[in-house]
């Protein structure tokens, strides 16, 4: 329902609201529990990589190239996590903040896909993506939160 801008006409169906493809609640919560997820089982494991400022040169090679635009782009979206509050609040419309967490989530699933997130071999590589994943975890739970929409543990 949040998708829909206040002057929009809306012909409300069950199946497509609770759907796990599009731009559906059920999407975005998918999103941060397979993003909670990752995070269960680093813990499990105490295998958190860190970043490490003796591995500065290594990161800016990680950094650059096309994974390094992935990393970028993720994290840009993630940060403009209140600018898309400021403008639904502005606006009055929730449908802002909504099409923002969906992008959100279909960048992050988009990354998660891409990356062997806690399978990668190369530490600092995985300290990198660790660390994004970690970042647009927290600002997708925010987002949904703010949205009136809980992450469940599992799904």
């Amino acid at each position: 329902m949040l998708k829909f801008t206040r002057n929009s006409v809306i012909a409300f169906d069950f199946k497509e609201a609770l759907s796990f493809e599009g731009e559906t609640g059920p999407y975005c919560q998918y999103a941060a529990v397979r993003a909670n997820s990752i995070f269960r089982k680093l813990d499990a494991n105490s295998d958190r990589a860190v970043l490490r400022a003796e591995d500065s040169d290594r990161i800016k090679s990680i950094l650059s190239g096309e994974t390094g635009d992935e990393v970028w782009s993720l994290l840009v979206l993630a940060a403009r996590l209140e600018e898309a509050n400021a403008q639904a609040a502005a606006g009055a419309e929730p449908a802002v903040l909504a099409k923002y967490t969906f992008n959100l989530a279909k960048a992050f699933n988009l990354f998660y896909h891409r990356h062997r997130i806690i399978a990668e071999e190369d530490d600092v590589k995985r300290a990198v993506l660790i660390t994004v994943a970690d970042y647009t975890r927290g600002q997708l739970i925010k987002a949904l939160g703010t949205l009136g929409i809980s992450v469940p543990e599992r799904m």
